[in-house]
């Protein structure tokens, strides 16, 4: 006789269970809502009952009259961890709504960009996101677009999965970044962006901060080959063209042979003119391209042949270096 009323005490405790368990539904299961905005679920029987909604607004009474569905609303949702529960008469049944309520960022702006920087050399960038919520949802971006506009991502903070806060927070999120000459007068820009499922708002809603205009100082570049032969007859003219892309705007030197009796060297920026060259004006012809971050160097061995020799003199040896 025991042993049968243990078994029938077990069978009803797992009857209730289930019972618990499958009695009530709320409809939709999830809700995300932007802070402010209305708010509403349908709490449903699978048989009539007495129901309420217990929540620190829009909670609704228990019934006088058995129902099937009870609506829970609100016309404006404020409060950050509102956890509304269904309920049956004598608490038989109860069930959580699972709500999360969103805020975009106040503001987005970013720090730390200095009106120039040097290429190679490592920054720091600060992306400032101000009072968002929830914090755990939020992921930041640091973006790039280039002069051609094609934008890439560049850094990126994934959620402080766990920070439970609900209410709206702060951050600061850093980018190491090491510019190139590539990146001269490219946007820079950061991104807050929630990620709230399927549930919520699509696509994702995000505020960006400000876009910033790199400006970014590079050495020389020397990139133009020379005009005219390296290999010449005595008693021509040479003319030789020394270009260089670098920022700021380089400055030209130029190295070269002692001129002849008869001729005449005349250096004007990135281009050198020698009239009437002689076999002494031979040899090298350096042009040195700097500005305030560095400088390159071209060299061009020039071959200045006799007028009536048969046979030229070795092929040119063109070199271009950095230094």
């Amino acid at each position: 006789m025991e042993f049968v009323l243990v078994l029938l005490v077990l069978l009803l405790s797992s009857c209730c269970e289930f019972t618990y368990a499958e009695c009530l539904e709320i409809s939709p299961a999830r809700l995300v809502v932007k802070h402010g905005d209305p708010a509403s679920a349908n709490c449903t029987s699978e048989r009539p009952q007495r129901m309420g909604w217990e929540a620190t607004d829009g909670g609704v009474s228990l019934s006088g009259t058995e129902l099937r569905f009870l609506l829970w609303t609100v016309n404006r949702l404020t409060d950050w961890s509102i956890k509304p529960v269904c309920y049956t008469d004598g608490g038989e049944c109860q069930k959580t709504l699972n709500i999360t309520v969103y805020k975009l960022p106040t503001k987005v702006s970013m720090s730390g960009l200095p009106d120039q920087m040097v290429e190679g050399r490592q920054y720091e960038f600060k992306c400032h996101v101000q009072e968002v919520a929830p914090v755990n949802s939020l992921y930041v971006s640091f973006y790039k677009a280039s002069t051609n506009l094609i934008k890439t991502e560049i850094g990126s903070h994934p959620p402080q999965i766990m920070n439970t806060t609900n209410e709206p927070t702060s951050g600061e999120y850093t980018l190491q970044f090491t510019p190139s000459r590539g990146d001269h007068e490219a946007q820079l820009w950061c991104s807050a962006r929630l990620e709230l499922g399927e549930e919520g708002p699509q696509p994702s809603p995000k505020k960006e901060s400000e876009h910033l205009t790199l400006n970014v100082l590079y050495k020389p570049n020397i990139s133009v080959t020379p005009e005219g032969s390296s290999e010449i007859k005595e008693g021509d003219n040479l003319s030789l063209r020394c270009q260089a892309e670098g920022n700021p705007t380089p400055s030209y030197q130029w190295l070269v042979p002692q001129a002849g009796p008869t001729s005449h060297t005349r250096a004007e920026g990135s281009v050198v003119n020698v009239t009437h060259i002689a076999r002494s004006q031979a040899g090298n012809y350096t042009c040195i391209a700097t500005n305030e971050v560095g400088n390159s160097t071209w060299t061009v061995d020039v071959k200045v042949t006799g007028v009536d020799e048969s046979l030229l003199l070795d092929s040119t040896n063109i070199s271009c270096f950095l230094v």
